[in-house]
């Protein structure tokens, strides 16, 4: 049910401070500040080029927005109808397909507790057949249940990929699965396990390091893996993927990397912080977070909103909260946008889409604000419990529960189920789309659903009642479900260089090192 907030007023002597808004009902309390203004809804999408092919490049696809530019994606499927193919995924993993050009790539962890082997996967986008396949590293060690070794999805620019194994380090292959390096982080130990994927930045790539203590954010030359630089962060876990934002500062662009999350253990809440991803060094921080982090920052587009947004939500229903990038040193009071104390997520991450910001709680419940004020317009309770982010595009929101199935709505503002899809199996990893196709990881199988010819005018009736569910709420309400206890872990062995199952014959290879636990890292 839609219900409505009255837009707070600023008094001008507390103008950079954010004031307490009124809700109506029993709505989450809103905090506005002089520079939140409702948008009006966008109706369409800009078309794609013609000639062009949307690959999406690593977790969440461009930049992690979770939106794709395909004019038509798939809304009524099964596993018996609707499916171009499937194929069973050996070992364990719960992380995203990434697709670029005609491979599907993935992660996962074969073998026994006692030894795992990290083994990075590629499959054919036009009919599921395995292309290749490398064993990278021997893996050990503890996780929580619901994380596992295989988690961090691959990252590719195109040219090459890179996957990330935790304490066994970054590894770096060229498209046809050969091994070009592998650098060493030292041990990552936390008693969850790790799950931050890398990122490319220009000629870098990236990754976040946290771990119980001397946590680090780390950068390498992507054409040799030699460290570039280390930033160490005072935090005991995030499992967050760095993001990045352009935005303006002194009058001129610049790139932010934004990493949503600091584990402090601090009655004030945790530090979304940039840091500047030529060097590492930090830029800006706001506080507000919960104590431990999963979903990734949001980046709203440039043009949505003068100076642009960067959202972080965090917790068992933790606030969410909106930023205008560009700032200098603590910004908490000077650029936050508005915040909403209740509504966040404690492991799926949102989206700005069409003006709007969609989220999706660990129980179920699905919301929709306007971006720029931070306003609800609808929240509805989705049946299931939820892991995997959400994914967007063709005017469509799709939403994948634990159990496996996949919710679509309409990305309005009005909530519309248009379609709520069994795949019959347990789903956390979340969807990958390119070129109209939806690529799905279950807990079993990789299932590519193609786009039927009638996807854009899709029958509205939900599949069954006794698997789909909506309710609307008028307040903030979650029963996300506890997670199962997480069990000690203990350093994983060493890793093993990379061992190419092809029949293909590696290169020469390049091992570098930092981040060892006993040493504080460089900067």
């Amino acid at each position: 049910m839609r219900y409505a907030t009255k837009t707070a007023k600023l008094f001008a002597p507390l103008a950079p401070v954010l004031l307490l808004s009124v809700t109506v009902g029993c709505g989450p309390a809103l905090e506005q500040s002089s520079d939140a203004v409702a948008l009006p809804a966008v109706r369409t999408d800009a078309p794609p080029a013609s000639d062009s092919r949307t690959d999406w490049p690593g977790f969440r696809g461009a930049n992690t927005s979770g939106v794709a530019p395909d004019a038509t994606l798939p809304v009524r499927w099964s596993r018996d109808d609707g499916v171009a193919w499937s194929v069973e995924v050996p070992g364990e993993g719960n992380s995203s397909p990434v697709v670029t050009g005609e491979q599907v790539l993935l992660t996962t962890a074969v073998g026994s507790d006692a030894s795992r082997t990290g083994v990075v996967l590629a499959y054919d986008r036009s009919d599921g057949r395995l292309r290749w396949k490398v064993e990278a590293t021997s893996l050990a060690g503890d996780t929580h249940v619901k994380n596992g070794h295989a988690s961090a999805s691959v990252a590719t620019d195109g040219e090459r990929l890179i996957a990330s194994f935790g304490s066994s380090g970054v590894f770096c292959y060229d498209l046809a699965g050969n091994l070009l390096w592998h650098a060493e982080v030292g041990s990552l130990d936390h008693v969850w396990g790790t799950a931050s994927s890398p990122v490319f930045w220009r000629n870098l790539v990236i990754q976040l390091c946290d771990r119980t203590e001397e946590s680090f954010l780390a950068a390498f030359d992507k054409a040799s893996g030699e460290p570039i630089w280390t930033t160490p962060r005072d935090s005991y876990g995030s499992w967050s993927t760095p993001v990045l934002a352009e935005a303006e500062a002194d009058g001129k662009l610049r790139d932010e990397l934004i990493v949503n999350g600091t584990g402090t253990g601090d009655s004030g809440g945790g530090w979304m912080i940039a840091y500047r991803p030529s060097d590492g060094r930090e830029l800006w921080r706001a506080r507000g977070t919960t104590d431990t982090v999963s979903p990734t920052t949001i980046v709203g587009p440039r043009s949505m909103i003068d100076g642009g947004l960067v959202i972080s939500t965090s917790g068992r229903n933790g606030p969410v909260i909106a930023i205008r990038p560009g700032g200098s040193g603590d910004v908490t009071l000077s650029r936050v946008v508005w915040k909403v104390r209740r509504g966040g997520a404690y492991v799926p991450t949102g989206l700005v889409y069409r003006n709007r910001l969609f989220t999706i709680s660990d129980g179920g419940v699905a919301a929709c604000y306007n971006a720029g004020n931070g306003e609800v317009i609808w929240r509805e309770r989705l049946r299931g419990s939820f892991s995997a982010s959400l994914v967007a595009g063709a005017g469509m929101i799709y939403a994948t529960s634990e159990r496996g199935t996949i919710h679509v709505f309409r990305a309005a503002d009005e909530f519309e189920l248009l379609g709520a899809n069994e795949m019959g199996e347990r789903v956390l990893a979340t969807p990958a789309i390119s070129n109209g196709d939806l690529f799905i990881r279950t807990g079993e199988r990789l299932y590519c659903v193609a786009s039927p010819p009638y996807a854009e005018t899709p029958d509205t009736t939900p599949s069954s009642d006794d698997t789909v569910g909506t309710e609307s709420l008028t307040d903030s309400s979650d029963s996300s479900p506890e997670d199962a206890e997480p069990m000690n872990i203990t350093p994983p062995k060493e890793g093993r260089s990379a061992q190419l199952v092809s029949e293909q014959s590696p290169p020469e290879t390049k091992s570098t090192s930092i981040g060892q636990s006993s040493d504080e890292p460089d900067r």
